[in-house]
Protein backbone atom coordinates (compact mmCIF):
# COMPACT_ATOMS: atom_id res chain seq x y z
CA UNK A 1 0.00 0.00 0.00
CA UNK A 2 0.97 3.32 -1.03
CA UNK A 3 2.52 5.42 2.16
CA UNK A 4 -0.41 8.13 3.40
CA UNK A 5 0.63 11.74 1.90
CA UNK A 6 1.84 14.13 4.41
CA UNK A 7 -1.12 16.69 6.12
CA UNK A 8 1.11 19.11 5.18
CA UNK A 9 3.30 18.94 2.00
CA UNK A 10 6.53 20.22 1.90
CA UNK A 11 6.08 22.56 -1.15
CA UNK A 12 2.89 23.87 1.06
CA UNK A 13 5.49 25.12 4.02
CA UNK A 14 7.15 27.29 1.53
CA UNK A 15 7.70 30.69 1.33
CA UNK A 16 6.17 32.31 -1.75
CA UNK A 17 10.10 32.72 -3.00
CA UNK A 18 10.54 29.20 -2.56
CA UNK A 19 7.57 27.91 -4.81
CA UNK A 20 8.28 30.07 -7.20
CA UNK A 21 12.20 30.05 -8.03
CA UNK A 22 12.23 32.95 -10.47
CA UNK A 23 11.18 36.10 -7.83
CA UNK A 24 14.02 37.32 -5.46
CA UNK A 25 12.73 37.87 -2.30
CA UNK A 26 13.58 41.02 -0.35
CA UNK A 27 14.77 41.04 3.07
CA UNK A 28 12.53 40.91 6.52
CA UNK A 29 13.65 42.79 9.50
CA UNK A 30 12.16 44.65 12.32
CA UNK A 31 12.09 48.07 13.08
CA UNK A 32 13.82 49.02 9.88
CA UNK A 33 12.84 50.04 6.78
CA UNK A 34 13.72 47.38 4.51
CA UNK A 35 10.56 45.42 5.91
CA UNK A 36 9.02 44.70 2.81
CA UNK A 37 8.34 41.50 1.98
CA UNK A 38 8.69 41.93 -2.33
CA UNK A 39 10.74 44.16 -3.69
CA UNK A 40 9.69 46.96 -5.87
CA UNK A 41 9.39 46.61 -9.49
CA UNK A 42 10.01 49.37 -10.94
CA UNK A 43 13.39 50.02 -12.70
CA UNK A 44 14.68 52.74 -10.32
CA UNK A 45 14.99 50.70 -7.35
CA UNK A 46 16.25 47.76 -8.69
CA UNK A 47 19.86 47.08 -7.14
CA UNK A 48 21.26 47.01 -10.29
CA UNK A 49 19.94 50.20 -11.10
CA UNK A 50 22.51 53.03 -12.43
CA UNK A 51 20.62 55.35 -10.10
CA UNK A 52 19.09 55.01 -6.60
CA UNK A 53 16.42 57.39 -7.14
CA UNK A 54 13.59 57.97 -10.26
CA UNK A 55 14.82 61.33 -11.81
CA UNK A 56 12.82 63.47 -14.18
CA UNK A 57 13.70 63.56 -17.83
CA UNK A 58 15.82 66.81 -18.63
CA UNK A 59 14.04 69.26 -20.83
CA UNK A 60 16.16 70.26 -24.08
CA UNK A 61 16.59 73.48 -24.86
CA UNK A 62 15.82 75.20 -28.24
CA UNK A 63 19.30 75.32 -30.51
CA UNK A 64 19.62 78.62 -29.96
CA UNK A 65 18.80 79.02 -26.23
CA UNK A 66 21.12 79.97 -23.98
CA UNK A 67 20.72 80.68 -19.96
CA UNK A 68 21.36 84.17 -19.26
CA UNK A 69 21.69 85.20 -15.47
CA UNK A 70 22.36 89.01 -14.11
CA UNK A 71 25.13 89.60 -11.97
CA UNK A 72 24.01 92.73 -10.65
CA UNK A 73 20.88 91.81 -8.47
CA UNK A 74 18.05 94.54 -9.86
CA UNK A 75 16.30 93.86 -6.44
CA UNK A 76 16.99 95.78 -2.64
CA UNK A 77 20.42 95.45 -1.58
CA UNK A 78 21.82 94.32 1.61
CA UNK A 79 23.11 97.17 3.85
CA UNK A 80 24.96 97.05 7.43
CA UNK A 81 25.15 99.13 10.46
CA UNK A 82 28.68 100.24 8.83
CA UNK A 83 27.45 101.20 5.55
CA UNK A 84 24.20 102.75 6.84
CA UNK A 85 25.22 106.73 7.36
CA UNK A 86 26.98 106.20 3.35
CA UNK A 87 23.94 105.15 1.86
CA UNK A 88 21.05 106.07 3.96
CA UNK A 89 21.78 109.26 6.13
CA UNK A 90 24.13 110.86 3.19
CA UNK A 91 22.20 109.81 0.24
CA UNK A 92 21.02 112.84 -1.84
CA UNK A 93 17.50 110.93 -2.92
CA UNK A 94 15.02 109.66 -1.35
CA UNK A 95 15.71 105.81 0.21
CA UNK A 96 13.33 103.03 1.60
CA UNK A 97 15.03 100.69 4.11
CA UNK A 98 13.11 97.56 5.05
CA UNK A 99 14.15 95.95 8.34
CA UNK A 100 13.52 92.04 8.13
CA UNK A 101 14.62 88.62 10.18
CA UNK A 102 15.45 85.35 8.05
CA UNK A 103 13.65 83.79 10.09
CA UNK A 104 10.22 86.04 9.62
CA UNK A 105 7.69 85.20 7.02
CA UNK A 106 5.82 88.16 6.28
CA UNK A 107 9.45 89.21 6.41
CA UNK A 108 9.97 87.57 2.89
CA UNK A 109 6.57 88.69 1.53
CA UNK A 110 7.61 91.94 1.87
CA UNK A 111 10.70 91.67 0.63
CA UNK A 112 9.52 90.34 -2.71
CA UNK A 113 7.07 93.45 -2.89
CA UNK A 114 10.29 95.69 -2.27
CA UNK A 115 12.29 94.04 -4.71
CA UNK A 116 9.74 94.66 -7.18
CA UNK A 117 9.72 98.42 -6.11
CA UNK A 118 13.14 98.93 -6.30
CA UNK A 119 12.85 97.71 -10.11
CA UNK A 120 10.06 100.06 -10.86
CA UNK A 121 11.44 103.51 -8.99
CA UNK A 122 15.24 102.65 -10.11
CA UNK A 123 16.96 105.90 -10.90
CA UNK A 124 14.18 107.47 -8.73
CA UNK A 125 14.70 106.23 -4.87
CA UNK A 126 17.02 103.70 -3.53
CA UNK A 127 16.30 100.61 -1.63
CA UNK A 128 17.76 98.91 0.96
CA UNK A 129 17.38 95.71 3.46
CA UNK A 130 18.94 95.72 7.17
CA UNK A 131 18.78 92.59 9.21
CA UNK A 132 18.29 93.16 12.63
CA UNK A 133 19.19 89.78 14.24
CA UNK A 134 22.76 91.21 13.05
CA UNK A 135 22.33 94.70 13.46
CA UNK A 136 19.74 95.19 16.43
CA UNK A 137 21.47 98.56 17.35
CA UNK A 138 20.26 100.19 14.45
CA UNK A 139 16.58 98.64 14.86
CA UNK A 140 16.28 99.71 17.94
CA UNK A 141 17.80 103.18 16.96
CA UNK A 142 15.04 104.28 15.27
CA UNK A 143 12.12 102.35 17.41
CA UNK A 144 11.64 99.64 15.71
CA UNK A 145 10.21 96.45 18.06
CA UNK A 146 8.43 94.55 15.46
CA UNK A 147 9.16 93.26 11.36
CA UNK A 148 8.82 93.34 8.75
CA UNK A 149 8.80 97.68 9.30
CA UNK A 150 9.31 99.68 5.89
CA UNK A 151 11.24 103.17 6.26
CA UNK A 152 10.92 106.16 4.23
CA UNK A 153 14.06 108.48 4.55
CA UNK A 154 14.68 111.61 2.79
CA UNK A 155 17.55 114.04 3.73
CA UNK A 156 18.70 111.83 6.28
CA UNK A 157 15.77 111.72 7.86
CA UNK A 158 12.77 109.35 8.72
CA UNK A 159 9.70 110.58 7.07
CA UNK A 160 7.44 107.77 7.30
CA UNK A 161 7.64 104.57 8.67
CA UNK A 162 5.57 101.42 7.44
CA UNK A 163 4.72 98.26 10.04
CA UNK A 164 3.30 94.93 8.79
CA UNK A 165 2.46 93.03 5.70
CA UNK A 166 0.54 95.23 3.20
CA UNK A 167 -0.72 95.35 0.14
CA UNK A 168 1.93 96.57 -2.92
CA UNK A 169 -0.44 99.85 -3.25
CA UNK A 170 -0.04 101.07 0.43
CA UNK A 171 3.72 101.06 -0.71
CA UNK A 172 3.59 102.36 -3.33
CA UNK A 173 0.59 105.28 -2.48
CA UNK A 174 3.80 105.85 0.22
CA UNK A 175 6.41 106.37 -2.30
CA UNK A 176 4.68 108.54 -4.86
CA UNK A 177 3.38 111.08 -2.30
CA UNK A 178 7.09 110.83 -1.04
CA UNK A 179 8.22 111.71 -4.32
CA UNK A 180 6.03 114.03 -5.06
CA UNK A 181 6.70 116.59 -2.96
CA UNK A 182 10.51 116.81 -4.24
Amino acid sequence: MAAAAPCCSATALQTPSAAAPGRPRGVVGYGCSSARRWPCRRWAHRPDAATPRIRRPLTRRAAGATRVSCAYSVGAERITACSWNEYVICSDVPVLVEFWASWCGPCRMVTRLVDEIAQEYSGKIKCYRLDTDDYPQTATSYDIDRIPTVLLFKDGEKVQSITGTLPKAVYVRAIEKFISEQ
